[in-house]
């Protein structure tokens, strides 16, 4: 098809906008800006925007995390909820916090820590391994990490227990500067993932360092998953949906690819979490849940329209 990506990026930002202002004003308590004052301001600048600005950096990390996972692997089903990235950093980050409670910033540490084990483990079966096989082994890794965080944390379920509710302006702060890192990083390092669709063998001829070029954009994408799992948890299939639809609309070059995924994560997730917040008025559904909903049949889609071809065109 056709792209046109300069109506493509404006539409979608009037959209995100909109949801932005939507999300802000609306809730258990809807908020008037022409009586803004006491506890409607209060509502709206301590509990709300800190919310929403935390689910829309969450929202384009892990956009960009799938993204650069499926070039890196040449696997278009590829995503750190599924390989076992982000239940690695859940299960490490809950470590950290029990064994080392008073380390600074030792949720983010753990998390980083845990992404990369996960990480590691799953490499040692990247080149025996074909595509499917390998998402196999991602979602065994899944379950054991999820396993083994429930023994720890018996009575809060699964890692879809994932809220926004209680998101704080210090909590979000610390998340916006990592995110803004790992994003400008993505954006300069976007060609590299073009590099990824020519063949390894066709790559070195040409003098580029492929074994180092997929490692660094895996390692980025496992610092933008594990950060995300620090701060707000696991939140599943965003790296698959976006990246789809990113492809779809501003085609395969990964120098469109990432900065709309960064657009289209941020308001996938946000849009999550507000109707999680909406639809069960004064109770909350998870943004996760949400997402785990749309991204199953999404994910059986993806599967059934293209089988094994899912590895061409990445």
């Amino acid at each position: 098809m056709n792209k046109h990506p300069v109506w493509t990026y404006s539409i979608l930002l009037v959209a995100l906008m909109a949801l932005v202002a939507f999300a802000l004003l609306q809730g258990a308590t809807t908020v008037s800006l022409s009586h803004l004052a006491g506890q409607q301001f209060n509502t709206l600048f301590n509990i709300r925007l800190p919310r929403i600005i935390a689910a829309l950096v969450s929202g384009a990390m892990l956009a960009v995390a799938g993204a650069f996972f499926q070039a890196a692997l040449r696997n278009a089903i590829a995503d750190p909820s599924i390989l076992g990235i982000a239940a690695g950093a859940n299960l490490f980050q809950l470590l950290g916090g029990l064994l080392l409670p008073a380390l600074l910033f030792n949720k983010f540490i753990f998390a980083l820590l845990g992404g990369l084990v996960a990480f590691l483990l799953l490499l040692q079966f990247q080149k025996q391994m074909d595509p499917y096989r390998l998402i196999l082994i991602g979602v065994a890794l899944n379950a054991m990490f999820v396993g083994i965080q429930q023994i720890f944390t018996p009575t809060t379920g699964s890692s879809t227990t994932t809220t926004f509710a209680t998101s704080t302006w210090t909590t979000t702060l610390f998340l916006v500067i990592l995110g803004i890192i790992g994003l400008m990083l993505a954006l300069l390092l976007a060609p590299w993932a073009n590099y990824l669709k020519i063949g390894d063998a066709q790559l070195k001829t040409l003098g580029v360092g492929v074994t180092w070029v997929r490692l660094i954009l895996l390692l980025l994408a496992v610092y933008l998953t594990s950060t995300v799992t620090a701060s707000v948890g696991v939140l599943p299939f965003i790296g698959i949906i976006v990246p789809h639809i990113s492809r779809y609309f501003v085609g395969h070059d990964y120098r469109q690819v990432v900065p709309f995924s960064v657009l289209a994560g941020a308001f996938l997730l946000l849009l999550s979490d507000t109707i999680g917040r909406l639809i069960v008025i004064p109770n909350e559904i998870t943004a996760a849940t949400i997402l785990a909903v749309i991204g199953g049949p999404f994910l059986i889609f993806i599967l059934v329209r293209q089988g094994r071809a899912t590895t061409r065109h990445i």
